[in-house]
């Protein structure tokens, strides 16, 4: 017999999945100053994000405590890049379907919009917007600790703390740290989470490490890069319908731990009897100090 699910049930399991996979695959924007909410806008909205620049401003008390440069500041980011990926069901297709295959349907398209989320805002990551010479060039059977220790150098020199920073490494470079038997050999001491989990939670004080399969060449082999938050500010919100009177939902979906929202739509066509979704992404990125971000290429 087929199984039948009601619908608001149906919506549920979709959205709350695709959402679950969204939020996961963008977990390297930690890299960037962000500024992600539920609050609804309109798109070409600008948005003022926080950023923090490094800096090194200390001085010598000479008998005033005389006005320094601010180092607390505001990037202004428009929300003019809308995404989009949507589905149809039929009638026939909904009312044979469990609820396990339609959260590993919402899962997939949550995973197919944040790649093209990620990519657009990996777009600015050119020589253009960040000039300095390539942190790392080379093959990912060359890449080992040493070298993400000469990356963290990099921005050290520019006064971005480590633990400030965030390193995003494609999987096969990524892998390589993990092949790494120095770091493998250390992380059998301090933590399982290497052989467990196959993930790297630190390294030589650099806050955050992220492997990823959707970084962009950018027609440059870009494989990777570091950053301090203060190289790139991006900014997300929720898309409100002005009218929602043919819509079966339109709602936001909402992280709490990453702040990042979506919008979902549902609408049916009668005539053949087809319900479409659609989940959308409204954002806008600026690219900030361009010493604070150092490239990585394959070659």
């Amino acid at each position: 017999m087929a199984n039948t699910i009601p619908a608001g049930l149906q919506n549920n399991i979709i959205s709350q999945s695709a959402l679950e996979a969204f939020a996961k695959k963008l977990a390297p924007l930690q890299a960037f100053s962000t500024s992600f909410n539920d609050e609804a806008t309109r798109r070409g909205k600008t948005i003022n994000v926080t950023t923090l620049d490094n800096t090194s401003s200390a001085t010598a008390f000479s008998g005033t405590y005389s006005n320094q440069d601010v180092t607390y500041s505001t990037t202004a980011i428009t929300l003019d890049q809308h995404l989009f990926c949507s589905w149809h069901l039929t009638d026939t297709q909904v009312s044979q379907s469990s609820a396990l295959e339609l959260e590993r349907f919402g899962y997939q398209k949550g995973s197919d919009l944040a790649d093209a989320v990620f990519q657009n805002i990996l777009a600015e990551v050119t020589v253009a917007n960040y000039d300095l010479a390539a942190g790392f060039s080379g093959a990912a059977s060359t890449f080992d600790g040493d070298d993400v220790a000469d990356l963290r150098q990099d921005l050290v020199d520019y006064n971005c703390p480590p633990d400030q920073c965030a390193l995003v490494l494609s999987n096969s470079y990524y892998t390589a740290l993990l092949k790494d038997g120095d770091i493998s050999g250390y992380f059998d001491y301090g933590s399982a989470d290497i052989i467990r989990d196959g993930r790297i939670p630190s390294l030589f004080g650099i806050g955050y490490i992220f492997e990823t399969g959707s970084i962009p060449g950018n027609s440059e082999n870009l494989i990777g890069f570091i950053a301090h938050p203060s190289a790139m500010a991006v900014a997300m919100r929720y898309l409100e319908p002005t009218n929602t009177q043919e819509y079966i939902s339109a709602n936001r979906l909402y992280d709490e731990e990453s702040g990042m929202v979506l919008g979902y739509r549902e609408f049916y066509e009668p005539s053949t009897g087809t319900q479409t979704a659609v989940l959308e992404a409204v954002f806008g990125k600026k690219v900030g100090l361009k010493n604070n971000l150092r490239r990585m290429i394959s070659a």
